[in-house]
Formats: structure tokens, sequence, C-alpha cells
């Protein structure tokens, strides 16, 4: 005699709502997990940027020269191709050819950037997008750069830069955090700074990540 028993519909549908309940409360979770994994990977791609950006300085005695252009606290761009160009020049002493996705001599413009053409990154695969551009590790090329020009150790922030900061970080804190905040964090105290920012209108994936600690003038 057969005695074995199969679920009932009602057992089924019952296991189906504990699974969509289970799903429900897990699902934000695991998002944020595999979120914090990303900015965790960028903020170290990035911060090993900066300690090359220090190697570049303590052997040229000054910073890539595109990043010196402007105003101190007025973030270069490298989502703009020659920023692009010249920072993977001045770290890695070579030409980078986004479609060929290869390396060759430096010539023309990207010479000043590295006159030795010194190797002080290997950049990896990890580093760029599949377009052959640097990218953080959701896929965003909207990487900004800053370095102290006036050798005070600090740099301040443009009113622009901060205001873009603070919209930003409006995914994370409460406008009354942020505004108290921003008083401590216009001014970076590192003399080098890279940094990414989650676009409020949806158009890009990328999370809010510094090289330097941001957070810790929310915790205070």
């Amino acid at each position: 005699m057969n005695n074995k028993r199969g679920f009932t519909l009602i057992e089924l549908l019952v296991v189906i709502a504990i699974l969509g309940v289970l799903m429900g409360l897990l699902g934000p979770k695991v998002f944020d997990l595999l979120s914090g994994s990303k900015g965790t990977k960028t903020q170290a791609i990035f911060r090993s940027w900066v300690t090359q950006i220090y190697q570049y300085k303590e052997h040229y005695k000054y910073y890539p020269p595109f990043l010196l252009e402007g105003e101190e606290g007025e973030p270069m761009f490298l989502s703009n191709e020659e920023n692009h160009d010249f920072f993977l020049a001045a770290l890695k002493g070579r030409k980078w050819d986004v479609n060929a996705q290869t390396w060759s001599s430096l010539d023309g413009d990207l010479v000043d950037q590295n006159r030795k053409a010194r190797e002080f990154h290997s950049f990896s695969e990890d580093e760029f997008g599949d377009d052959g551009y640097l990218a953080d590790a959701w896929g965003g090329k909207h990487i900004r750069v800053l370095v102290d020009h006036d050798g005070d150790g600090l740099i301040e922030l443009s009113s622009q830069a901060v205001d873009e900061i603070k919209e930003a970080l409006t995914s994370d804190y409460e406008s009354d955090e942020i505004e108290e905040a921003s008083e401590k964090f216009k001014v970076i105290r590192d003399k080098v700074g890279i940094y990414v920012l989650e676009d409020p209108s949806g158009d890009s994936d990328s999370g809010n990540v510094f090289s330097w600690d941001i957070k810790k003038y929310f915790n205070q």
C-alpha cells in the first residue's frame, strides 16, 4: 500500500506566501550587501590611485600637470576623454588605446604628464569598464580627482562641488545631518581626493564613494 502523501494546494500556497515574505525582508539586505561590496571595491581602487599619485609627487616634486589646471577644489572629471588619457599617462607611463584596449608609448601632450614614462601604477582589468574607460565597480565613469594646489595639506572644495555632494548624500542621510556635516566635509584633510557620487536623476548606478573618510563627520 502506498502511504506517500503530496502537498495540498493550501499547503503550497502557504509555503509560497512565507517565501514571499522572506524575500521581501531579505531582498533589500542582500542588495545593500552587494552595493556595499561594490563600494568597498571602488574605495580600495581610489585609495590605490591616491597612493600612486603621492608616489608621482615624490618622484617629480609636483602633481600631474593636468590636475593643477583650474582652481583648487574644482574636481577634474575622468569622464572627460582628455583627462582620462592624461590620468593613465601620468600613472602608467603609457598611452591607452580605448578601442583596442592596448598600451603604447607616450606621444604628444601625453609626454608632459610623465616625462620619464615611469610606471607608478599597473592598471588591472577590474579598473576599467566594458568600453575600455576607467570606471567604478558599478561601471560609472564620472570619477572626480582633486589635489592640493597650494601645499597646505588641505583641499577646500568649491561651492558647486559641496552642493553636488550634499545632493548625492540625501540617499544616505537626513537633510539636517547633511547640512551640519557639510561645514566639516567641505575641506578635505588630505592632499589628494578621489570620489564618485550617486546620481539623483537615476542615470547612473554608482554609489557615493570617497577615498577619504567622509562618514566620520556624521558620527560625531
